[in-house]
């Protein structure tokens, strides 16, 4: 790859970032397609990251993914924004900062893929986590599903997401065990059992229905505990890459105007994971 003045670059920016996948996925799509840009890993540690993600304007970024803790951050830093929390960023030729969330679109990508009948058995989805993905989640599945419930560590965290959206309920984490029985789709949306994170507590799996849809957001390790417990049961699962490949590939298109093959790149990130 040669990179010149005329180079646009693009960056994830987070912390942490060391473990992503997202620039060998980004840059395999821009080599795909022939494109004059570059996408790095950028760590960001900050106590007001608004700020530091408005003053990367000078660097000439052209676009950014915003992974955790900053995705409330980058939409409160943007001169526009589709959503309370995004994880797209996108300069425009203006100087203007647009904030996008492609979690909750790329999330419901991936589900048509990993359980095309979703949408005729989903009734109730319970979200573990309150962060920004798990928001972006919410929001995308609420016009599809009865009530979402947002279980969470932090009660707090939880209300205000539940109170986001329509259909927004909160469980008490001490009742998983009946939040799990009760639900037809389990998204796992913490950091919790990702590598260099919290382990993950045994999840009450056991109390599942045979017909609930078991998706995780963690993809390092790709087999998370849930996962296995579920495959185990023989539940409908989703991985998590298959969110970090649609996500990425929507941004990718708001970026480049061009949409990039999904396929391609799960083969690529299997290949680096194993």
């Amino acid at each position: 790859m040669t990179i010149s003045p005329a180079t646009k670059v693009f960056a994830v920016i987070g912390d942490p970032v060391a473990h992503s996948l997202s620039p060998l996925m980004h840059n395999a799509w821009i080599a795909d397609h022939g494109l004059d840009a570059v996408y790095i890993a950028l760590p960001l540690r900050s106590g007001d990251a608004a700020a530091a993600i408005r003053a990367l304007k000078g660097f000439g970024f052209a676009g950014m993914s915003v992974t955790t803790p900053h995705k409330e951050a980058a939409a409160q830093a943007a001169d526009r924004s589709e959503a309370p929390v995004a994880n797209t960023l996108r300069w425009e030729g203006d100087g203007m900062l647009s904030a996008f969330n492609t979690d909750g679109p790329g999330f419901l990508d991936a589900l048509d893929e990993a359980a095309p009948d979703w949408r005729g058995r989903v009734k109730r989805a319970l979200i573990l986590g309150a962060g920004g993905a798990a928001m972006g989640i919410g929001q995308a599945l609420s016009p599809y599903v009865d009530t979402v419930h947002f279980a969470n560590r932090t009660p707090a965290r939880g209300a205000a997401a539940a109170a986001a959206i329509r259909n927004g309920r909160t469980l008490r984490w001490e009742d998983l065990e009946r939040g799990f029985g009760a639900a037809d789709l389990i998204v796992q949306a913490t950091t919790l059992g990702m590598r260099g994170q919290a382990a993950a507590p045994d999840w009450p799996i056991s109390f599942c229905r045979p017909t609930a849809v078991v998706a995780e957001i963690v993809y390092r390790p790709l087999e998370t505990g849930l996962l296995r417990a579920a495959r185990a049961r023989g539940l409908a699962s989703m991985d998590g890459l298959g969110m970090l490949i649609h996500q990425g590939a929507r941004a990718f298109e708001l970026w480049f105007g061009i949409r990039p093959d999904p396929a391609r790149a799960r083969a690529r990130l299997i290949a680096a994971l194993t």
